[in-house]
């Protein structure tokens, strides 16, 4: 169930309060992502993307749950399909020639006089291929960063790279920092489940032990902001105390449920579907540590 379904059905539960715009959707969605967040690997697949920093920061992807990898790219050159001006158009175009690797645009090739250390984007822009190359260089850890934002075969935490690198990174809440003004960094990450649209949704379990917890706190959350608010129905309060109870138990069962054996053939497949796709868009080379 997508997060926009999951929405309109609990909108349709408290639905004269949704009429009185009295229901938050911001929280609803708060809610279910922090909810999500609990189950750790259990439910997330490995993501790759690069990132614009702008300002010293970036926002992070909804979806984003902990950091695996983070690296700094130096954008070297292009090889592309078709015609230079439309792919400037459709896409940032970045070139840079520098020895002894070198873009050669007659060839349309990225040339190397040496062993290079490249990272190759791959991507489709209007059916047509084209390939951007960088260089890279690690980000180190800033001091006292959280280990909720980090996964535990995170690279960079790595005594040889935390703190041996000039530019730096942090992570609070959803907003990535960094020591510097402007850049690009290649990310790695654990994704909380998305669709084909890139839409968290709540995984269809076996037992659906997750989606009741997440219904169960949601619905939790709201009767608590209601009655907070003065907006206290009969029969809100007692509703409230049974949400309330119930919610340990639940929390259990969906913990049990979501252990990678008990998430069923299906759910498994998906996940490898999801981790093969997600992370093929990106060639990286031998990264030694």
């Amino acid at each position: 169930m997508t997060l926009t379904q999951f929405i309109a059905e609990i909108e349709s539960d408290f639905k004269s309060f949704a009429d009185s715009k009295s229901i938050d959707r911001v929280t609803i969605k708060l809610t279910v992502i922090n909810e999500l967040k609990r189950f750790g690997l259990n439910i997330a697949h490995l993501k790759e993307d690069i990132i614009d920093i702008n300002n010293s920061m970036t926002f992070l992807p909804e979806s984003f749950k902990s950091l695996k990898l983070a690296l700094k790219l130096d954008p070297k050159g292009c090889k592309y399909e078709g015609d230079k001006e439309n792919l400037t158009q459709d896409y940032i175009y970045k070139q840079r020639i520098e020895n002894p690797a070198y873009f050669d645009e007659v060839n349309q090739e990225y040339v190397t006089s040496c062993n290079s250390k490249i990272i190759t984007e791959k991507i489709t822009i209007k059916d047509k291929k084209a390939e951007f190359f960088y260089d890279y260089q690690w980000l180190s850890l800033t001091k006292g960063i959280s280990k909720d934002n980090l996964a535990i075969d995170c690279a960079n935490i790595h005594p040889s790279i935390r703190n041996s690198y000039p530019n730096e990174i942090s992570i609070t809440n959803s907003i990535l920092n960094t020591n510097f003004t402007s850049g690009t960094i290649y990310l790695q990450y654990y994704s909380l489940p998305v669709d084909e649209e890139g839409e968290i949704v709540i995984p269809e379990t076996s037992t659906m032990a997750l989606y009741r917890y997440i219904q169960n706190s949601v619905k939790t959350k709201i009767a608590e902001d209601l009655i907070a608010n003065g907006d206290n129905p009969q029969g809100l309060g007692q509703l409230y105390s049974m949400w309330k109870q119930e919610q340990p138990f639940l929390r259990k069962e969906a913990l049990v449920e979501t252990k990678f054996q008990g998430l069923g053939k299906q759910w498994s497949k998906r996940l490898k579907a999801l981790n093969r796709r997600d992370i093929q868009i990106f060639s990286l080379p031998s990264l030694k540590f």
